[in-house]
């Protein structure tokens, strides 16, 4: 017996399915986001979203809560929470929405909407 027919009968053998999905971030909240997507998502997938916006990757660990068909179109619209899996840093999609608050607030715009 070799050591992958070993580790495949184990009874401890996990594993996960990965697939990178293409979305467009539609709105952004602290708390989530509102995505469009041609695939549909389960409910309940948990992935990492990532976003480059200014020359940076910006990246969040995300839960899928819905995925409805947009009505006459070929997209998705996903509605996504952020998990707290680790906390936000530098390049963290919440840290992003903050920076985006506050540049709202000192240039005393309303273009920051805190909704998902």
């Amino acid at each position: 017996m070799d050591v992958i027919d070993k580790i495949l009968r184990g009874n401890d053998l996990v594993a996960v399915l990965g697939r990178d999905v293409t979305v467009w971030l539609v709105d952004i909240s602290i708390c989530g986001c509102l995505l469009e997507s041609n695939s549909q998502v389960a409910e309940g997938t948990a992935g990492s979203l990532k976003v480059t916006f200014g020359g940076h990757e910006y990246a969040d660990a995300i839960r899928v809560n819905r995925c409805q068909e947009i009505p006459g179109s070929p997209r998705y619209r996903l509605g996504a929470e952020f998990l707290w899996t680790t906390r936000p840093g530098r390049y963290s999609l919440r840290q992003l929405i903050v920076n985006f608050k506050n540049v709202a607030a000192h240039n005393g715009s309303s273009v920051y909407q805190d909704r998902v």
